[in-house]
């Protein structure tokens, strides 16, 4: 069965020939996962192509390659210009994640962990061109990925907050995806070990403490002083 499984990835891009694909992949802290993609072609050009609605060929392609057992939605949203369809669903373990994974255009990917540290690799191995007559052809694949974590390494092309984002391209040099991060420190805190045990800061809690600590210097400042100056 589980040979026979068709992840989100490949279940989406069938959809289209020369479509522009948005992939966001989002970890959660419990280390759940969230994937998503978006397709997008343009109206007349898939109706040209399978002599058929748009959306009638989405919805087809759909139930034709869904398979039983795994939970995720599928809409698909058509205007006079273009048909965008996607599709989301969602892994309880990074493990699942990369045991149900499967591309076209992608070797694999490959989640590794080093205690607090985990590791995601995606290799390109095919082109985005028409390499058989069985194949699609992509324009451009976006690959986002939303890390809450600290990131230790990282190859992406650009980064907008905790968004790392890959571009891959037609007739572009194949791609190498790969992004480190440590589970024990958010990007919103601040680990202190001090041997024995951890402990986990807010960057708000510290920002609260420092606040604090000015305020109490300032007033033990000015009470110092003014027993001073009562002096005389």
């Amino acid at each position: 069965m589980k040979n026979k499984k068709i992840i989100l990835l490949i279940l989406v891009m069938l959809l289209f020939s020369g479509c522009t694909v948005k992939y966001d992949l989002f970890i959660n802290e419990d280390l759940t996962v969230n994937e998503r993609v978006t397709a997008s072609e343009g109206s007349n050009s898939l109706k040209t192509k399978t002599g058929r609605e748009p959306k009638t060929v989405a919805d087809t392609l759909y139930n034709f390659y869904k398979i039983d057992g795994v939970k995720y939605s599928f809409s698909t949203v058509e205007n006079s210009n273009s048909i965008t369809s996607t599709a989301s669903t969602s892994f309880n373990t990074l493990e699942d994640y990369q045991e149900y994974f499967t591309s076209d255009i992608v070797k694999g990917v490959n989640v590794t962990r080093d205690g607090d540290y985990i590791t995601i690799e995606y290799k390109q191995d095919v082109p985005l061109q028409k390499y058989s007559s069985k194949s699609l052809l992509y324009d451009q694949i976006e690959v986002n990925l939303e890390v809450p974590f600290k990131v230790i390494e990282h190859n992406a092309d650009s980064v907008k907050r905790n968004t790392y984002t890959w571009n891959i391209y037609k007739d572009g040099n194949l791609k190498e995806i790969k992004i480190k991060f440590n589970t024990k420190e958010t990007n919103g805190s601040k680990v202190f070990n001090f041997g024995f045990f951890e402990i986990n800061v807010k960057y708000t809690v510290l920002v609260v403490v420092g606040i604090v600590l000015v305020l109490l210097t300032i007033v033990t400042v000015v009470y110092v002083n003014n027993k001073k100056n009562n002096r005389f």
